[in-house]
């Protein structure tokens, strides 16, 4: 279904004012995680209770329920000190209890922006521990992921989380950490320093099995140092390619002293496998003399090689266990505005290196967004072999546009039709284009229209019977809004 860029209002009775949310604003975290916390849910024979609270708004509502349909949706009232309605519901076992949450609310924290109406909905379930009749959630705080049913229909993806943070035990491991080192091995050379150098080096594989996490361990030293002071390891395992792109990640601090074959290792993890909304920050720290069997190779070039004949057992002590935000490992991250949310707010097409060749018009565009990370304009050409009567011609799209699985993320129209009147220079530019950075499985096609103007001179030259014009500032770029707005 599509839906015009309004802002439609709700009745007062319908909407929930939404206050500012807490670091991001209402408008940046309705986007991001539509969601609830369930709080303090108690059931008992009087009812269902607990408190509801809107984390993009921080809208709070207390919700009463009485169990009129036993095994179905009982409908709960709530009450609030702020102005809104939100809907809810449980269905209550003797084990279980689940709630479905539905509420609009409307954000108004974007200076110049009209305030935008939300819809989003949501459920989740929580195991319960009975005491006689009055039962408890065994979680502290249940989140309930929402799914965005108005301005755009999505459901924002969460992280994954570090490695291992909901792996069973990883909070119980914590007490008596230990690692298990494997392909360990150290070399160093004595070079004659004329046909070769002297190096050292030394590595290992090292695994935590309370979370499965692996990470590889080596010296930063190399050629020329033979010192047999203590050296730092570089140590990275699957995080290394997700800097940035999640909220915590596992890290590694280790030292390997040649003279002693001590092994010195601090590592931080998470562990949020009892209670998602009480995650920790483990660190834990150890030290080992590592058993090697060393043997000396070579005459002009010394070689000394020491491997470990097996796997090695390393047992630690817990440094710190420090408490982190609920639900916070897989929380996705803060960010400026993308796609998805400037297409909705303000879309713009932002213009550059427009030139025309014989009335053919090409240009260079990309969406207009605060959080544009490796995306750059893509080339837009009218299509020569196309005739037109009304003066409209498709688009031949530049290279890289047929990489439809970065096309979401790549801020560039997936298809489009030029009209370009030269004695006005007036550009009329229809696109559609593709947001899928919130949720990928779901990605949303805009639909707009833009009309503008070259509102800078162009230098013009013919050579070969061929006219060309470009602008004279061959840097110059301009940005024009996008008007008439549908996606689906």
């Amino acid at each position: 279904m599509s839906a015009r860029l309004l802002f439609l209002a709700v009745s007062a009775a319908a909407s929930v004012s939404a206050q500012l949310a807490a670091a991001q604003g209402c408008t940046s975290s309705s986007f991001a995680i539509p969601s609830w916390w369930i709080q303090g849910l108690q059931s008992s024979s009087a009812g269902v209770s607990f408190q509801l609270v809107n984390r993009a708004t921080n809208y709070t509502a207390d919700a009463a329920c009485q169990i009129t349909t036993t095994g179905g949706w009982n409908a709960c009232s709530t009450k609030s000190k702020e102005n809104g309605v939100v809907s809810a519901s449980v269905q209550v076992t003797e084990t279980s209890a689940q709630v479905f949450v539905n509420q609009t609310w409307t954000c108004s924290d974007r200076t110049g922006i009209p305030p935008v109406t939300f819809a989003a909905v949501g459920n989740n379930s929580v195991a319960l521990t009975c005491t006689g009749s009055v039962c408890e959630a065994e979680l502290s705080s249940l989140l309930v992921k929402g799914s965005l049913l108005a301005p755009v229909a999505i459901t924002p993806a969460y992280l994954e989380g570090p490695p291992g943070h909901a792996s069973p035990g990883c909070l119980a491991a914590a007490q008596n950490p230990w690692w298990t080192l494997s392909n360990t091995y150290y070399v160093k050379e004595i070079g004659d320093g004329l046909t070769s150098a002297s190096s050292q080096s030394f590595y290992l594989l090292l695994t935590n099995p309370a979370t499965g996490y692996q990470a590889s361990c080596m010296s930063g030293s190399g050629y020329d140092d033979t010192s047999f002071e203590s050296q730092r390891l570089v140590c990275a395992g699957g995080e290394f390619g997700l800097q940035g792109a999640e909220r915590y990640t596992i890290t590694t601090d280790a030292s390997f002293d040649p003279a002693t074959f001590k092994l010195s290792l601090n590592q931080t993890w998470y562990c949020d496998d009892v209670d998602a909304g009480k995650p920790f920050a483990i660190t834990g720290t150890a030290s080992e003399i590592l058993a090697l069997d060393c043997k000396d190779y070579g005459t002009d070039t010394v070689s000394t090689t020491c491997n470990a004949p097996g796997d090695i057992t390393v047992n630690g002590q817990l440094l710190s266990k420090s408490p982190l935000p609920a639900y916070s490992l897989a929380e996705p991250l803060p960010v400026d505005d993308g796609c998805t949310i400037s297409s909705v707010l303000n879309p713009q097409w932002a213009f550059s290196q427009f030139h025309v060749d014989n009335s053919l018009v090409t240009f260079e565009i990309i969406l207009k967004a605060p959080r544009r990370g490796y995306a750059y304009p893509i080339s837009i050409s009218q299509d020569a072999t196309a005739k037109s009567s009304d003066g409209w011609y498709p688009c031949v799209l530049g290279p890289g546009a047929s990489d439809t699985g970065g096309i979401y993320h790549a801020l560039w129209p997936s298809k489009c039709s030029i009209k370009y009147t030269p004695a006005t220079k007036e550009l009329i530019f229809k696109a559609d284009w593709v947001c899928g950075e919130l949720d990928p499985d779901h990605p949303i096609t805009f639909s707009g229209v833009t009309t503008t103007t070259v509102n800078t001179s162009l230098a013009c030259e013919t050579a070969d019977g061929i006219s060309q014009c470009f602008t004279a500032d061959l840097g110059y770029t301009w940005s024009a809004g996008i008007s008439n707005v549908t996606w689906h």
